[in-house]
């Protein structure tokens, strides 16, 4: 029987961590379950080895210039890159995606594809331009991201977002999205059981970037524990404002930087959590970390921001709140009053998850749009 195949071009690809690189793992698996076989190539950021296979899935891992590698990585076209791409070459690849419109990895799969007759899907993972907060370097950079999506048109057959959010984002550059693979979860993966701690716990897992909310988050749990000290707020994850912020909350030791943490550490975090925080600043895809609180039934507070409101309906199954530090404080404290309505958001989310956010749903529809 003939075997199918899709690469998947992907900047980031686990070990390294974060929202992209989730969904392409958990994506490649829900393909590979359904009997296609798939390449992913990626960067090699992590310089590890540069072809791995685990089953019916191909990492391909191309070098990169170590010059903003941990968010833009650049492909180092030099002799290794070009026989790793040729790997490609005695593949049948019946179908290409690629993940985000800017990065070069996606321009790579883009005109392979192009070149070798391949129609090419891409995927939208965000809802608003970057931002480095620098009004200069952000408008510089969304001059940048325009003619990057200029140019990855010419290649690309057809659009996809994350969430309707992100599928609304892209008209933004005169694109028009043939509909939503939404970012997901996998609900039949093994769990950590919740275990509940000593201290009310209160959680954040994320990049530790401004435009998270990270500042509100501190400033909040701050207000809340002086009146209620029985408490400790876990931040996990990697960003330019940690060792700014270790260092600001350094004599509070009921907060806790755990630094970058493994997929699985994520969630035994969330399960020993009794809320996740979760307020970015700045318009989201489809955030991953809600949907695995979900699974854990762990309640939410989060921010009418992007996609997240296709995920969370406030005071149903979870609480959104304003873009400031004391719309968190007084949600949190409500939380921290109220063990009832604690269990029913979690409880609440928890159905939310499996109902509309099943890797095996959006696997599926996949397959349906590129079968067309």
């Amino acid at each position: 029987m003939y075997m199918k195949t899709i690469a998947i071009f992907s900047a980031f690809y686990p070990p390294h961590v974060g929202g992209v690189e989730s969904y392409v793992y958990y994506l490649s698996k829900e393909l590979e379950r359904a009997g296609y076989r798939v390449i992913i190539v990626t960067s090699n950021e992590e310089k590890i080895q540069s072809v791995e296979d685990e089953g019916n899935v191909r990492i391909i891992r191309l070098p990169i210039f170590k010059i903003f590698s941990q968010r833009f990585p650049l492909p180092k076209k030099n002799k290794e890159f070009k026989h790793l791409m040729s790997l490609l070459d005695s593949e049948s690849i019946d179908h290409i995606i690629v993940n985000t419109r800017f990065h070069l990895t996606s321009m790579v799969g883009a005109k392979y594809g192009y070149t070798h007759h391949i129609k090419v899907s891409l995927i939208e993972h965000g809802s608003n331009h970057l931002t480095v907060d620098h009004k200069l370097f952000d408008l510089l950079g969304e001059k940048v991201e325009h003619a990057l999506t200029w140019r990855i048109k010419k290649y690309v057959f057809d659009y996809y977002g994350v969430s309707r959010a992100a599928s609304k984002w892209i008209e933004h550059f005169k694109v028009k999205s043939s509909g939503e693979w939404y970012n997901s979860i996998d609900v039949n993966q093994q769990t950590p059981t919740r275990e509940k701690q000593k201290l009310f716990t209160f959680s954040y897992a994320g990049r530790i970037i401004k435009q998270k909310g990270i500042e509100n988050v501190l400033d909040a749990y701050s207000k809340l524990q002086s009146e209620y000290p029985n408490m400790q707020l876990i931040i996990a994850g990697e960003g330019n404002q940690k060792e700014e912020l270790e260092k600001k909350y350094k004599d509070n030791k009921s907060i806790r930087f755990l630094g970058r943490i493994e997929k699985k550490e994520v969630l035994n975090l969330l399960a020993k959590s009794d809320v996740f925080l979760y307020p970015p600043i700045w318009p989201e895809g489809l955030p991953s970390s809600i949907l695995e609180a979900g699974l854990l039934r762990t309640p939410v507070i989060t921010t009418a921001q992007g996609g997240i409101t296709e995920i969370i309906q406030d005071q149903s199954n979870g609480l959104l709140v304003k873009e400031d530090s004391n719309s968190l404080y007084q949600a949190m404290k409500e939380l921290l009053m109220h063990e009832n309505l604690r269990s029913e958001l979690g409880n609440s989310l928890h159905r939310t998850v499996e109902d509309k956010f099943s890797w095996r749903s959006t696997a599926n529809k996949v397959i349906s749009d590129i079968s067309k």
